[in-house]
């Protein structure tokens, strides 16, 4: 860890941060890219994975030093990832130059008597030494493709401790030392989990070996159902930084500090590019009197460390847990008793919620049009009636055009009756397609597309008195 390059103070760089990101160069070291949000399934023969290039090139052109931070196949399930989705992966850690990459310790997909299926979300896996075993082998094995370093993101949990599981820090200890890799702590998980009833903060920092620790995470937060969630939603909260402040000195081989924060919560949470700006500066001063503060961690003698997680053999497996939880969060029966308190764990129902936001926030960002159209004519409640049931019968994706393809594909067999709702869905899918591969496509409507579209652009109910034959071709 301690030959990783110095990287400073940066930004993971979301979609809506790019002009922040420009203007800010001398405030922003370096931005964490999110590879998977820009790939879609491609139709070219061999190549079933690909990324928007236009993308890539614009990442690529940014003269920002990079780092590469998975969404897409976390590190902690029993499920191993799709050989061509680490494959592309290690193309992108590549083309961006990256000092480093990280994925979640956490998994989103399950294995049951239909097959793997994925969980629309990053859920817990169980704390147990089998899990150690798990998620060190998975990290060996990608760890043995990338052209840098890895490190796992200490992950956000909503569940309660299960009796017989190790505790947050030993956990995350355990697997760093199992398989030799680096860690990105994050600390916003760390308090979140804290808040919600688990292991604190500074516990589980003397249960981890801290001189492995080369990435930090800060964010904002917000609170469900009593919960405080990890949403990075908001600036960092004055308590966390002042945490920050005293675990930083306690961090030999630091050599990045990254501010998270969703573009989408800004507007109503009235969050201006000043405000990031003083946040980073706030960083800047964070990293360096953490400079001047530091100190030598005392690592724990090897084999001693995580001694206090007793194997308990009534923990289920992995893949036990993986099928068992997934199934609950999404309302599944489930295909085999399960003897966890699950039933009894609040944050079940949470799960369930964010599963849900995720779902339907994704099909309305996809397509956007087709929803208007529909909420317009029939409202809103029965608009989220379709999507409750379609969710019941298909399992989330984890591309968004193919999550919207399959609720379009829903849509077809409800006979809503909806004038033009087929010619708008076909509009929204043909212009993803048109994005990914770009060629061109030809829609056709039985009424004048444009003034359609800019009605429900508007957010306003059409006029369907313009009848007749018309075609429309979107270009790339």
């Amino acid at each position: 860890m301690r030959d990783l390059p110095e990287s400073g103070v940066g930004m993971v760089s979301l979609p809506g941060l790019e002009a922040f990101i420009d203007a800010n160069k001398d405030l922003i070291d370096v931005i964490e890219i999110e590879p998977q949000p820009p790939w879609f399934k491609s139709a070219a023969a061999g190549v079933p994975y690909a990324i928007n290039t236009d993308v890539l090139a614009q990442l690529r052109a940014d003269p920002h030093p990079k780092l590469v931070h998975g969404v897409g196949f976390p590190i902690g399930g029993s499920v191993p990832p799709e050989p061509e989705q680490v494959a592309l992966f290690v193309d992108v850690v590549k083309a961006l130059d990256a000092a480093w990459a990280s994925e979640h310790l956490s998994f989103s997909r399950a294995s049951g008597p239909d097959g793997v299926f994925n969980t629309g979300f990053l859920l817990p896996p169980l704390q147990s030494a089998q899990t150690v075993a798990l998620a060190a082998a998975n990290i060996r094995t990608l760890s043995g493709q990338l052209p840098v370093p890895f490190a796992f993101e200490t992950g956000v949990n909503y569940l309660q401790p299960v009796p017989g599981e190790m505790s947050d820090g030993a956990f995350f200890g355990a697997i760093a030392e199992e398989a030799d890799c680096a860690i990105l702590l994050d600390l916003h998980n760390l308090w979140c989990n804290e808040r919600n009833g688990r292991q604190s903060v500074l516990a589980a920092l003397a249960d981890m070996p801290l001189e492995r620790v080369c990435e930090v995470h800060l964010a904002g937060g917000d609170y469900l159902d009593g919960y405080y969630l990890d949403a990075h939603s908001g600036l960092v909260p004055a308590d966390l930084m002042q945490l920050a402040h005293a675990v930083l000195p306690r961090l030999p081989n630091l050599k990045a500090l990254m501010f998270e924060i969703m573009p989408a919560y800004m507007p109503a949470r009235e969050i201006a590019h000043r405000h990031l700006t003083a946040q980073l500066h706030e960083l800047h001063r964070l990293w360096d009197e953490r400079k001047t503060t530091l100190q030598v961690a005392a690592a724990a003698p090897r084999g001693v460390l995580h001694q206090a997680a007793p194997v308990d053999s009534a923990l289920p497996s992995p893949p036990q847990w993986e099928r068992a939880l997934a199934r609950k969060v999404l309302g599944v029966a489930a295909d085999e008793p399960c003897t966890l308190p699950l039933d009894a764990d609040e944050g079940i129902r949470v799960l369930r919620q964010l599963v849900a936001a995720v779902r339907s926030g994704t099909i309305v960002d996809s397509i956007t049009l087709s929803y208007r159209l529909i909420s317009l004519t029939v409202g809103e409640t029965a608009f989220l009636a379709l999507l409750q049931a379609f969710w019941k019968t298909r399992p989330p994706e984890p591309f968004a055009t193919e999550e919207a393809l399959n609720f379009a594909e829903f849509l077809r067999t409800q006979a809503l009756h909806i004038p033009h709702l087929d010619e708008v869905l076909a509009f929204e899918l043909a212009t993803h397609q048109v994005r990914m591969y770009g060629q061109p496509k030809t829609v056709r409507f039985t009424c004048s597309p444009l003034p359609l579209l800019m009605a429900l652009r508007t957010a306003r109910m059409p006029d369907f008195t313009d009848r007749g034959e018309f075609a429309l071709t979107i270009g790339p």
